[in-house]
């Protein structure tokens, strides 16, 4: 009784956790994470001292070789924040306005540094105004495409189209010519706050911080086959143009969304593997007990059946005593897991922690394999021979 309905309130968690990781799979990141691959290149250690447009002409360099590559449907460098993989965030003002006299009091966003082609890579639909080109580059004055939720946020009543913002790592103000939509950066829940988002162009990169991107720069590949099919390619050519180039991290974006799903993967797992195991044991311990209780009232069923009693009423009797035990068991489970699955409330998705569904669904099972355990030894009952059980000692 007590075994199940532990068993009953482990698989009352493992549902919870498959329903929420059901309703997650159904979410929009903002984005389109298929068929696009996401690499790292680092250049020669010696373009670490080079001057910021030697940095940017061999980045110009690696970004054309590779658009090359059959296969290759767009391409974009990347540094700064991208989602569900690593953030970058950074203290802003608006344009205008007085700046802030403390850090601490200045409003935060993510920042993404970007090429003209990362709305096509990614699949991220373009709201209002444009996004960058090619003539945005470390010559032309700056520019920002901010998100829906920082134009929400921070320009609620009017068009952002036009307005500037100064951030930190820029040093100057850049204007904003167009919003894009909002994406999910820290997962498909995207439970934490900080949700604002910018873009910038990666060739407007402060000259300061080139040589950051020579040790490390993003790839982001939309590819017409298997991301990772095409990493090969990718590592002979980056070799071709220079057998110092490195190619790192390689990854299908769709396992970097799977990645951010890993704990409550894990969780859901755990859940369901010792949820078996305890169904199990509470099915061998029903079945047990009921054997036993058969064995003992062998002479009384003789003498029933003997009577006249018919072996539907010998089924009837046994199984009235599975079926109190396993109601006592589901009941005490049921009201064990409405106050433990409370507990989960932090890795539930789009789902009730006392899902009527659920605890309705998983209580019928656990029922079920109980009574199931308890049929074996009344159907024994069933047959028992009223002359040997009669003798029965």
């Amino acid at each position: 009784m007590i075994e199940l309905a532990m068993a009953l309130v482990l698989l009352v968690g493992a549902g919870l956790m498959i329903r929420s990781l059901t309703r997650l799979w159904s979410v929009n990141p903002g984005f389109n994470p298929k068929s696009v691959l996401y690499l790292h290149v680092g250049l020669p250690p010696s373009m670490k001292q080079a001057t910021p447009d030697a940095v940017r002409s061999d980045l110009r360099k690696l970004h054309d070789t590779l658009a090359t590559l059959p296969g290759v449907q767009q391409i974009s460098l990347q540094r700064g924040g991208l989602p569900m993989w690593g953030d970058s965030e950074d203290a802003f003002w608006i344009a205008g306005q007085t700046k802030p006299a403390r850090h601490a009091d200045m409003p935060s966003a993510l920042w993404y540094e970007v090429e003209p082609d990362y709305l096509k890579v990614m699949g991220i639909p373009l709201k209002r105004g444009r996004f960058f080109t090619a003539q945005d580059n470390e010559y032309s004055p700056l520019v920002a495409v901010i998100d829906e939720s920082f134009a929400e946020k921070y320009f609620p009543n009017e068009d952002p189209i036009g307005k500037g913002i100064v951030d930190e790592f820029l040093g100057k103000p850049a204007e904003i010519v167009g919003v894009v939509g909002h994406v999910k950066h820290w997962g498909l829940d995207d439970r934490i706050n900080l949700n604002a988002q910018f873009y910038i162009p990666f060739m407007q990169i402060p000259d300061k911080f080139m040589s950051r991107a020579a040790d490390s720069t993003g790839v982001l590949i939309r590819t017409q086959g298997e991301p990772l099919a095409l990493v090969g390619a990718v590592r002979k050519k980056v070799s071709e143009m220079n057998s110092q180039d490195v190619v790192f991290e390689a990854h299908s974006y769709e396992e970097i969304v799977s990645r951010s799903l890993a704990e409550r993967w894990f969780s859901m797992v755990l859940l369901g593997i010792f949820a078996m195991l305890a169904l199990v044991l509470s099915s061998v311990g029903i079945y047990g007990v009921i054997s036993y209780v058969v064995g003992r009232r062998t002479h009384e069923i003789g003498i029933r059946i003997a009577l006249g009693a018919q072996r539907k009423d010998v089924l009837a009797l046994v199984l009235g005593e599975g079926t109190r035990t396993t109601l006592l068991g589901v009941g005490i489970g049921l009201v064990a897991a409405l106050g433990l699955t409370r507990l989960m409330v932090s890795v539930l998705y789009g789902v009730s922690a006392t899902d009527p569904l659920t605890f309705v669904a998983v209580a019928g099972v656990s029922a079920a394999v109980a009574l199931a355990a308890c049929y074996i030894p009344a159907r024994r009952a069933m047959r028992v021979d009223p002359i040997v059980a009669l003798r029965y000692e």
